[in-house]
C-alpha cells in the first residue's frame, strides 16, 4: 500500500488517507452566502472522490470581507443551509467510498480583495504600493486597530457557527494576501498591529485563540499559512533585504502554533490575483510550471523539517497531471508533507483518486491541463470551474466573461 492511501490522525480525528481536496472557490454561493446549486453540485462531486479531508473554499466571517458578492458567509442566516449540504455530502461519500471525509470550513477575511455589496472600499491592512500598482486612484480604507481587535470575535462566532453547522473543523486563512495574511508583511505600520514580528502576528495569533476558546476540542482548529508571499522586501512575507526566500520567520510563527495546539498546516505560497503561478503551476505562466513546484516543494520540505511535529499538507500538486498522484506519494514518501493537497484537479477531474486507487492511474483525458481558465473565471468576475473538463457548465461562462 503506498503512504497516501494510509490514514493519519490529527487532533485525535483520523482520515481514511492523505489526499486533501483543497479550498477552491466556485464564487457560486447565493447573495446571502448560503451553498446555491453550482455549490451543491460542486461538493456532491467531490464526496464521490474518495479523499480523507475536503477543505471547504473560503468562507466569510463578516459581510464586508467577502471577495465578491457570491462568496460563502457564515452567519445565523445561512448555518441551516450549510448543515443540509454537508449531510448530503457525507450521505454521497458514504454511499460511493463507504465514508465520509472530515471537512474543514475555511474561515477568512479577503481584506485588500473584498467586494461585497454596499461597502465603498476594501480594507486594507496597509498601503502597499506594488500590490496597487496601477490602482493608485482606487479607494482603499486602512484597518485601524480597533477594527483589528474586533475581528477575533467574528472569528469565534464562525466558529461556533461551523460547528452547528456540523463541519469537522475550522482553518483561520492566513495566506494568499487576504486580511490577516496581509498584516505578517505589515513591517511599516504603526501601532499594535504592525513593524515587529510579534505585532504583526498578532491579529492572526488572536484570531487562532478565540477560535480555539470558542470551540475547545470539539473542531479540530488549523490553518492554512503562506510560508511565503513570493514579494519583494518589504512587500511580502518570507523574504530578505536580498529579495530571496527566508523562512525564519516563518519557522517562529510555527513554532507559535504549535504552542498553540494546532497541529495541522495547510501550507501555501504566493498570490493568485498578482503572481498566479506561484501557487498555481501552470502551463502559460511567466516560468516553467515545474520551477514553480519545485518552490512549492521545497518551501513545503524545509518547514517541515523545521517543524517535525506539526502535519503539514503540500500544494500545488495537480501540475505533473496523469502523474500527478504519483509525484505527490513521492514527496510523502520522502517526508516533505504528511498530506497531498490538490485544487484545480478536483474542479477537472473529481473522481481522480477514486479512479487511480480502481485502475492504477489517471485519466490523460480527464486530468486538469494547468491552463489556468478556472482563475480566468474567477478573476473575471463570475462562477468558477473547469470550462474544459467541464464544458457543458463551465464553458458557456468562459465564453460570456473571459473570451467575449
Amino acid at each position: 500500500m503506498k503512504l497516501i492511501d494510509t490514514p493519519l490522525t490529527v487532533g485525535g480525528r483520523t482520515l481514511r488517507n492523505r489526499v486533501v481536496f483543497q479550498p477552491m472557490e466556485g464564487c457560486d454561493g447565493t447573495r446571502e452566502g448560503a451553498p446555491d446549486e453550482l455549490t451543491e453540485r460542486r461538493y456532491l462531486r467531490f464526496a464521490e472522490g474518495g479523499a480523507g479531508l475536503i477543505w471547504f473554499e473560503a468562507t466569510a466571517v463578516v459581510s464586508e470581507g467577502r471577495a465578491n458578492p457570491r462568496q460563502m458567509y457564515l452567519h445565523e442566516g445561512t448555518v441551516g443551509a450549510f448543515r443540509a449540504l454537508l449531510d448530503q455530502v457525507r450521505e454521497k461519500a458514504v454511499g460511493t467510498c463507504g465514508f465520509a471525509p472530515l471537512i474543514v470550513a475555511q474561515l477568512t477575511h479577503s481584506g485588500r480583495f473584498s467586494k461585497p455589496d454596499g461597502v465603498p472600499a476594501p480594507l486594507v491592512a496597509y498601503r502597499n504600493p506594488l500590490w496597487e500598482k496601477g490602482k493608485e486612484e482606487q479607494p482603499y480604507v486602512v484597518v485601524n486597530d480597533e477594527y483589528c481587535a474586533s475581528l477575533p470575535e467574528k472569528f469565534a462566532r464562525a466558529a461556533l457557527l461551523a460547528e452547528e453547522a456540523g463541519f469537522d473543523g475550522v482553518d483561520v486563512k492566513c495566506c494568499h494576501g487576504y486580511l490577516v495574511n496581509e498584516f505578517l508583511s505589515a513591517k511599516e505600520r504603526p501601532g499594535k498591529y504592525g513593524g515587529s514580528l510579534e505585532n504583526r502576528t498578532r491579529l492572526y495569533f488572536d484570531c487562532i485563540d478565540a477560535a480555539k476558546e470558542a470551540v475547545g476540542d470539539r473542531l479540530l482548529v488549523t490553518t492554512r499559512l503562506n510560508g511565503c508571499d513570493g514579494f519583494p522586501y518589504p512587500y511580502g512575507f518570507g523574504v530578505n533585504e536580498a529579495n530571496e526566500i527566508d523562512l525564519a520567520e516563518t519557522k517562529i510563527i510555527l513554532n507559535e502554533l504549535k504552542n498553540r495546539g494546532i497541529e495541522l498546516v495547510d501550507l501555501t505560497i504566493g498570490n493568485p490575483y498578482l503572481i498566479p503561478h506561484v501557487n498555481r503551476p501552470w502551463k502559460f505562466g511567466p516560468e516553467d510550471g515545474s520551477v514553480s513546484m519545485k518552490r512549492i516543494h521545497d518551501v513545503t520540505k524545509e518547514l517541515k523539517a523545521a517543524a517535525p511535529e506539526l502535519k503539514f499538507v503540500m500544494s500545488g500538486l495537480t501540475y505533473p497531471g496523469a502523474s500527478a498522484l504519483d509525484e505527490a506519494n513521492d514527496a510523502l514518501e520522502a517526508g516533505a508533507a504528511d498530506l497531498a493537497g490538490f485544487g484545480r484537479m478536483t474542479f477537472a477531474y473529481p473522481a481522480f483518486y477514486r479512479d487511480w486507487r480502481e485502475t492504477g492511474g489517471l485519466s490523460p483525458k480527464k486530468v486538469c491541463l494547468a491552463c489556468g481558465k478556472c482563475s480566468e473565471l474567477m478573476r473575471a468576475g463570475t462562477v468558477a470551474g473547469c470550462p474544459v473538463r467541464d464544458s457543458e457548465v463551465y464553458l458557456p461562462y468562459y465564453k460570456e466573461y473571459v473570451n467575449r
